[in-house]
């Protein structure tokens, strides 16, 4: 649903340029995120009202939190499609990556908060009463948490959004949790066992595990990433095959986001008797490797 209502906005607005439609995407994936995930922390306050269930309460804060968290990663998506400045000679691009970040942060943040007040639960507890209605709300919230685990991971793999993959991971690891809230509140009508108290700790632990996964995830973006192998050793191939050329002595990647990515490659000549045979080169190369249309290409020659 969310894909379609991208498609056809852009569509109907005669959108062509890719850097524009992925932001599309971007700002309808994080719209989505902020109004379900609001409705869900409603959902869950509820269910944790009539039942009691710190669970159901710990899962509702989470959603609340998520719903910031949209709102961090819709903003990243509007000030990256800025354009280049002389302030800002590489763009913006980059923001996405600290957005990402930033949510891994509130993820770990909250889940630490969430872990001790389940913990102290555990050592002193509350008396919890089953509720069908919270049982209902809680499985609702269940599978509209893994639509969104769904799409996210879907739009993040067709634009390369790391905030959204960081937000795929969270709505997954989250709709875990939701099961596990759920079948707390369940258990309470048929054992004395305190389900509840240790089904928020793993509720806890769970945001903490996509916080984790997913500040590691973004930092390695921030930081940089060295070229991927296969295509590292697809690329010196190819240039080498070139009988000017004596030896490719090294690739880089800079990443300043997602729609500014320039691949610098290094490359040792016999001789240069025209600058034309550089940029064939790069042309060649770039035209010969499926994967480099993600890329710009640069070929820094040294004699």
């Amino acid at each position: 649903m969310i894909e379609i209502i991208s498609e056809n906005f852009i569509k109907k607005h005669n959108i062509n340029d890719l850097s524009h439609s992925r932001r599309i995407y971007g700002k309808v994936c994080s719209l989505a995120g902020i109004f379900l995930n609001l409705i869900l922390f409603v959902f869950k306050l509820t269910a944790s009202v009539f039942s009691g269930s710190v669970a159901a309460a710990v899962d509702a804060v989470h959603n609340l939190t998520d719903s910031a968290s949209s709102c961090v990663t819709l903003i990243s998506f509007i000030l990256s499609g800025k354009r280049k400045t002389k302030k800002y000679p590489m763009g913006l691009g980059r923001i996405e990556y600290v957005a990402g970040f930033i949510v891994s942060v509130v993820l770990i943040s909250a889940g630490t908060e969430l872990a001790k007040a389940s913990v102290s639960k555990i050592i002193t507890p509350e008396p919890v009463t089953f509720s069908l209605f919270s049982v209902v709300m809680l499985t609702a919230s269940f599978f509209v948490k893994l639509y969104m685990a769904f799409f996210n991971k879907r739009i993040s793999r067709k634009i390369s959004s790391a905030a959204l993959e960081a937000a795929s991971t969270d709505c997954l690891c989250d709709s875990i949790a939701t099961l596990v809230a759920t079948l707390a509140v369940i258990l309470v009508n048929f054992t004395s066992f305190n389900a509840d108290a240790w089904g928020g700790l793993i509720v806890s632990l769970f945001i903490l595990f996509a916080g984790c996964k997913s500040a590691k995830d973004t930092i390695k973006m921030i930081v940089g990433k060295p070229v991927d192998e296969s295509l590292y050793n697809m690329i010196k191939e190819k240039i080498e095959e070139y009988s000017y050329v004596l030896n490719v002595e090294e690739i880089a990647l800079h990443d300043y986001g997602p729609d500014n990515r320039i691949m610098t490659v290094k490359v040792s000549f016999k001789e240069i008797n025209n600058m034309q045979i550089i940029e064939d080169l790069r042309i060649h190369t770039q035209t010969l490797l499926p994967d480099m249309n993600r890329y710009e290409l640069q070929i820094i020659p040294i004699i």
